[in-house]
Order: structure tokens, then C-alpha cells, then sequence
């Protein structure tokens, strides 16, 4: 066991290590505090790394549990040593320091059209009913209504059971010549996967009869195959230190491929569907059998992960966990959560689907459907490195307001260039694309701006996330500034400037 306490200095404030808690950022002597990233983690990105404005910073390569409480930074790991460093200057310095040591980017991307043009997840529109006829007819409604042919997602439910990995013949009678078309209209196809495998099938049995599931010792001390329970039931969880198990999942989704598939989202695999004393291939911690999960992705180009731990400088695409069709447990959370990403050093992410990702929210029954937070919600990810849509706008919006989302999806596609050309230098520097006014600008005071984000160092986003609201007040950094439209600003004082429903707040640096 190893442990370190740190007293904060005077005005420090500190980052990490769990994205999902971006909204609890920054940790300052009045925070109040606790996480473990050792043996489970919460739903979204982790990387047991914490940063200080003032240049510390904490990593332990196996992960830690951490406590803040009275302006001291507890910190515990029984699985290895903790490192600490200070003098470093910066949130940036403290950050390059670790990222130098620790996570050195590999010089890769994910594949250019994650960047340069929307995503389209069929989750809200099909929920568990995944089905071609379904997935053609909205493939054919992004380009029937003007949105951009990109990556299309086809999620849960394309398959009978959990662990086939062969298309339902009911739901997809054809699924190469789906594939084809939707090549052929300039569509990318990616399926959704996760790592459990449905315990009545005959993918069960013969997994479990060859030691490829995670396994458990029995109270009389007998090894048996484990059943967990997760969102949707009751499965059976690959073994995925099992060199056997990645072979034969990899065989099954290469198949896949030579149907026409591009690549995956790669969903659960979440740290706590393991335990501590889980019998596996290699002896492992819940947190590296997740990561196991991660490493799988990097077989495909094309991937997505909604739960990652330790997979900084590799070209994995990150989104947000499941936001809600809400203003505070929603769109107020998107920046947040990405300069939260960003800090611990994920460069390639994507804020969650645009309006949220929660299905409830868009049953025909619902009463919680708002057009406005629809729009913020897309303005908030228009300048983000990726914009992903599920809820189709256009089934849902006037003509005017769905206007407004493809103004939007337009304001993605110019700014394209300069996000591809920060994920190139992401792939090398291991600076993010998304970055915090802090790390840009420190010492001005914004180590507690969170709902601000400068894209690379020279263009500052102030999205708008409160409802009714059609001003944005913000405080500028030093130096000169224009917006969109030409107007100038000097830097280092607050200003308020018009945001109506069809305009994202956005300056360039002179």
C-alpha cells in the first residue's frame, strides 16, 4: 500500500482524475471530494492523473483512491507506487510533464471523417428495435433533409442475443447490400458490440467450456463461470487477458468487416463489471481488465468507447457518458466534462448525441421534448472535435429551428481543417484539441471557468446553456479579439454580447 497527502497551497486548484465529474472541477481547499480509479471507475474516461494550476502533479500507473476534504489531497494505491512532482509552472507544464512520462502520444488519429463531418448514432430513433428497413429509411432522411452523408452508428438490437455477432436474418434480411448503399450514399457503417455474452446461448456454453469468460471461486471453493448483471440482464463477461478470447472475437468481427462493416462502438467493459478476486487468464485488476476492453478497439479504425481507462495518446474516439434531455443534468455539463477529458489528456472526443442520449426523454409520451435545449444542445457541440446526432432534428423541429441545426453542422464542416490539423498535432504534441482557459491562459483567473473552452490556443467558444437566456456575459482573456462578424474586443474584462436562439458565441485571437 502505498500513500501520499499533499496540503493544497494558497489558490491551487486541481484536475482529475474521472471525466464523468467535470461539474465538480476544479478541486480547491473547499471541495469536498472522493473517487476511486484502483478498482472501479465511474461510466466515462479515467486516468489516475491529478494536475494543479500551480504545477504539481499525481499519477499512479495502476490507479489510486482519492480523497479530498479541509484543502488536503489524500491519495492511496495498493497495487503500486504513487509518483508526485511539483515545480513545474503550470497547469500546462504540470500536464506536459505527466504526459511525457506517462502517456506519450503514439502519432495516430481516428480516421478524418470523425472530425469533419456529423456522426448519426440509430439509438434514439430505433431504441432496441435496430432493423435495416428502419436504418435505411433514416440514412436516407439525413440526406433527404441536407445534412452531410458521415459515420453511421447502428446500435443495440442488431443482433438476436448478446454474444452472436451475426446479424438478426428477421431484422437485416441483406445486411451486405445495406452496407453497399449506404457506401454508395457515402455513409461509413459502424456497429455497436459489448463484452457480454447472453448465458443461455450456444456462444455461452462453449466459452465457458474453454475458459474464455470470467470466472469465479464458489463459497466451497469450486471455479465457475460468472454471470453479471448489467443494464440490460443477466450475462456472461468475455475474458479479455485471454489471448484465445480476443482471437475469437476479433474472428467473429472481421467477419462483420468482410460484410462491409467499418468498425465499433465498443460499449460497457465498464471497471465495475469486474471484481477483485475474478479468476482470468492473467491475474488483473478490474480496471486493467477494462482497459483490456480499450486495447481490443485499437484493432479497428474505426471505434468509439464510452468507458476507458488509461487510453490517453491512442487514437480511440471518447464520448461522453449518456447525457440527459435536460439544461442542468444535460447541455451544462457537456463543456465541463470535455475540458475534463481534456486535462486528463483524451484529445479525441466527442460530446454525447445532440439533444441527449437518454430514449425516455423522447418517447411519444414524454412531456420533456424542448426545441431550445435541442439547439443549444447542437450549438454546444458544433465547434466540439466531433458533433453526433441520433434524434433526427428534422423529425422534430420547425422549418426554421431545424434550419438553425443545419447553420450548426455547417459551422462543423468550416472549422474542420483547423480541428483535423489540432488532432494531427494532438498525435504528436499530445496537447488536446479541446483545451481549458487555464492551461491557455493562466494566471488571469479562470482556473474555475468550466463552461468556456478554447479550441487549440487562438479560438475561445462561450456556448449558451441556460434556458430562455439570449445574451452571454463572459470574461475575455488578455489580448485582442474579434467575433464572427468582425467586432473587436479588448481582452481582460467582462462583456456581454447578443446570443439568440441561431447564434453560438465564438472569438478569434488577434
Amino acid at each position: 500500500m502505498s500513500e501520499l497527502k499533499i496540503k493544497m497551497l494558497p489558490g491551487e486548484a486541481w484536475y482529475g482524475p474521472s471525466s464523468k465529474h467535470g461539474l465538480a472541477m476544479p478541486h480547491t481547499e473547499e471541495s469536498v471530494y472522493s473517487v476511486n480509479v484502483e478498482t472501479s471507475s465511474t461510466c466515462n474516461q479515467d486516468n489516475p492523473l491529478l494536475i494543479s494550476t500551480l504545477g504539481r502533479y499525481v499519477f499512479a500507473p495502476r490507479g489510486f483512491s482519492l480523497d479530498i476534504k479541509n484543502g488536503e489531497i489524500s491519495v492511496s494505491s495498493k497495487y503500486g507506487e504513487i509518483d508526485f512532482a511539483e515545480g513545474l509552472g503550470t497547469l500546462r507544464g504540470a500536464f506536459l510533464a505527466a504526459k511525457d512520462k506517462y502517456f506519450t502520444p503514439n502519432g495516430e488519429i481516428p480516421p478524418e471523417e470523425f472530425f469533419t463531418i456529423p456522426q448519426y448514432n440509430t439509438w434514439i430513433e430505433l431504441i432496441y428495435d435496430q432493423n435495416q428497413a428502419d436504418v435505411m429509411r433514416y440514412a436516407h432522411g439525413i440526406v433527404d433533409n441536407g445534412m452531410p452523408a458521415g459515420i453511421i452508428m447502428i446500435d443495440d438490437g442488431w443482433n438476436d442475443y448478446y454474444g452472436s455477432f451475426r446479424f438478426s436474418k428477421e431484422k437485416f434480411p441483406d445486411p451486405e447490400g445495406m452496407c453497399r448503399e449506404l457506401h454508395e450514399m457515402g455513409f461509413k457503417v459502424m456497429m455497436w458490440i459489448c463484452p457480454f455474452i447472453s448465458a443461455d446461448s450456444r456462444e455461452f456454453r462453449d466459452l465457458r467450456d474453454r475458459n474464455m469468460l470470467i470466472r469465479r471461486r464458489t463459497e466451497n471453493g469450486e471455479i465457475r463461470e460468472a454471470v453479471r448483471e448489467w443494464w440490460n440482464g443477466w450475462s456472461g463477461v468475455l475474458d479479455m487477458t485471454n489471448p484465445e478470447t480476443v482471437a475469437w472475437l476479433e474472428g467473429r468481427l472481421q467477419a462483420l468487416c468482410d460484410m462491409g462493416i467499418d468498425g465499433y462502438k465498443l460499449d460497457g467493459g465498464d471497471a465495475v463489471y469486474y471484481t477483485e478476486d475474478d479468476v482470468t487468464y492473467e491475474p488483473v485488476t478490474p480496471m486493467e481488465q477494462a482497459k483490456r476492453w480499450n486495447d481490443f478497439g485499437l484493432k479497428f479504425r474505426y471505434n468509439e468507447y464510452r468507458a476507458s481507462f488509461k487510453c490517453v495518446g491512442l487514437p480511440f474516439v471518447q464520448r461522453l457518458h449518456d447525457k440527459a434531455h435536460s439544461w442542468k443534468e444535460g447541455v451544462a455539463e457537456i463543456v465541463p466534462d470535455t475540458i475534463a477529458q481534456s486535462l486528463l489528456g483524451y484529445a479525441y472526443t466527442c460530446p454525447d448525441m445532440i439533444g441527449g442520449g437518454s430514449f425516455a426523454d423522447f418517447l411519444p409520451n414524454s412531456t420533456t421534448f424542448d426545441p431550445e435545449l435541442l439547439i443549444r444542445y447542437c450549438e454546444a457541440s458544433a465547434l466540439m472535435p466531433m458533433m453526433q446526432f441520433s434524434l433526427a432534428p428534422w423529425r422534430v423541429l420547425s422549418d426554421e429551428h431545424y434550419k438553425i441545426v443545419l447553420d450548426m453542422a455547417r459551422l462543423h464542416e468550416r472549422f474542420a481543417p483547423k480541428i483535423i490539423d489540432l488532432a494531427h498535432k494532438a498525435s504528436v504534441t499530445g496537447e488536446t484539441i479541446v483545451r481549458s482557459l487555464e492551461y491557455v491562459f493562466p494566471g488571469e483567473g479562470f482556473e474555475k471557468t468550466t463552461d468556456i473552452f478554447m479550441l487549440g490556443d487562438d479560438v475561445l467558444v462561450a456556448p449558451v446553456v441556460e434556458k430562455g437566456a439570449v445574451t452571454r456575459t463572459l470574461r475575455l482573456p488578455r489580448g485582442t479579439w474579434s467575433d464572427e462578424a468582425g467586432n473587436v474586443y479588448e481582452g481582460g474584462r467582462e462583456i456581454t454580447v447578443d446570443a439568440p436562439l441561431d447564434y453560438l458565441p465564438y472569438f478569434y485571437r488577434k
